[in-house]
């Protein structure tokens, strides 16, 4: 009880407030929300939020094959660092959406920002701190585990916050657009990353990455997370007394196949992603020697962006004009899931960069369609408890990032087949999609 004290005491007075009526804001009804200008205000902020934390996350995939040479990892070693990055990511989702719930995302993304970006700032250094070859890569291990469980507090806490500011009707638009961040940021890395990355050699990608972190944490404390701005479940239900505070009846939850099926889809959809995140500036690097590192890191991110915004779009207005939200979601989710694995296997089947680049950054583009889908179901099944329902999900969607990425890399090093790892992927994401269309829902259970 007194180290939970303790945390409630440190993140209040990190958000500028103290006592029970830092929770204070709104009534019920449309004044919990927020108004036109607000509300693209903060889809904005955290859109850059989204942006720089996922250069930083994407920072290690685009510089490990320098970094594999200088310092010689082979497959094994590399895919072990880009994976172990899962487990911290993994382990801090539900307590993160926890205390979002608790004290408002803002005040948790916002700190959280300033731990992954320090780290981020710190990896070059960290590098060369040893001169040991096998301490080296266990401490760096070591951050990056660190640097997930920072990074794995930052999407249950920005979905917590939307779900309790932004109706239902302009919900999928508005997540799709924050989301759209992450693939602007994987865009700018993969674009001025791999230019850094040429120039001025991989330790200037970390140092620009993490600085940009920091100010962004500093702008949300300066500018966003203020006093007023604290919301949490309790003014979301009308009380200011911690006893009645309600709690997430899991065991309801759990029981329900809506749940347990945006689960599977969730999983398996980070299965595919995850792997293609990590694993295809190499795959392009060493089936492609000839062609420049920043095309097949830029294209693929740049066209999948409007496909998250067209994706939330479309789910919008088909539930404006009555369409039935499950149904929407699983529209949206077959061109979500099922387009990646079209595109996959058709990677496999081409010798032509053109092409093969083609079929990846049209697969991307289609997977982008999962932001107004799966993710967004925890909002609806359980909009006053979203950030801990989700929190659940993606912790069990992060261990795709650990197991997936490692036996990716393990094949690889093993076979030498690009054609194994796309295939073990397209099975496992149809294997999600079906799942979810035949057990999925949307209709609110808590």
């Amino acid at each position: 009880m007194a180290a939970a004290a303790g945390v409630e005491g440190l993140l209040i007075d990190v958000a500028g407030a103290r006592s029970p009526s830092v929770v204070k804001e709104h009534d019920q009804g449309s004044q919990r929300y927020w108004k036109r200008t607000e509300k693209r205000q903060w889809v904005l902020a955290y859109f850059i939020g989204n942006a720089i934390l996922y250069a930083s996350r994407a920072a290690m995939p685009v510089c490990v094959p320098a970094i594999a040479k200088e310092f010689s990892w082979d497959k094994t070693v590399s895919g072990s660092v880009l994976s172990v990055f899962f487990w911290g990511y993994a382990s801090t989702q539900v307590l993160g959406g926890y205390l979002s719930d608790r004290f408002g995302g803002e005040v948790i993304s916002m700190v959280a920002a300033v731990g992954w970006a320090t780290i981020t700032l710190l990896y070059p250094q960290l590098l060369y701190l040893f001169s040991s070859h096998d301490t080296c890569i266990r401490f760096v291990i070591l951050c990056r585990i660190l640097h997930g469980a920072c990074q794995g507090m930052h999407y249950p806490s920005f979905t917590s916050l939307l779900a309790h500011r932004i109706r239902e009707t302009e919900r999928a638009l508005a997540y799709s657009i924050v989301s759209a961040g992450s693939l602007f940021g994987a865009l700018l890395m993969g674009c001025f990353g791999s230019i850094v990355l040429v120039h001025l050699g991989w330790h200037t990608v970390f140092y620009t990455t993490g600085v940009a972190g920091l100010l962004w944490a500093a702008v949300m404390r300066i500018f966003f997370v203020r006093r007023k701005n604290i919301v949490s479940i309790k003014s979301l239900n009308g009380s200011n007394d911690e006893k009645k505070r309600p709690h997430l009846p899991w065991r309801i939850l759990c029981r329900k196949t809506a749940f347990l099926s945006a689960i599977v889809a969730h999983v398996c959809n980070n299965n595919l992603f995850f792997i293609m995140f990590s694993w295809m500036p190499t795959y392009f690097h060493e089936t492609y020697p000839d062609q420049k590192g920043w095309i097949f890191n830029v294209v693929p991110w740049l066209v999948s962006m409007p496909g998250s915004v067209l994706s939330g779009w479309i789910a919008d207005s088909l539930i404006r004009k009555g369409t039935n939200v499950t149904l929407t979601r699983k529209i949206v989710e077959i061109v979500g899931m099922g387009g990646p694995v079209i595109c996959l296997l058709l990677t496999d089947y081409t010798d032509s960069f053109v092409l093969a680049l083609m079929a990846v950054s049209m697969g991307m583009f289609s997977q982008a369609f999962h932001n107004s889908g799966v993710l967004v179901v925890p909002q609806d099944i359980a909009p006053s408890f979203a950030g801990a329902v989700f929190g659940v999900m993606n912790m069990l969607g992060a261990i795709p990032g650990v197991v997936g990425v490692y036996l990716a890399g393990h094949i690889l090093e093993l076979t030498g087949s690009w054609a194994a790892v796309f295939h073990m992927t397209a099975v496992i994401n149809t294997f999600g999609l079906l799942v979810f269309l035949m057990y999925g829902s949307a209709e609110r259970i808590v």
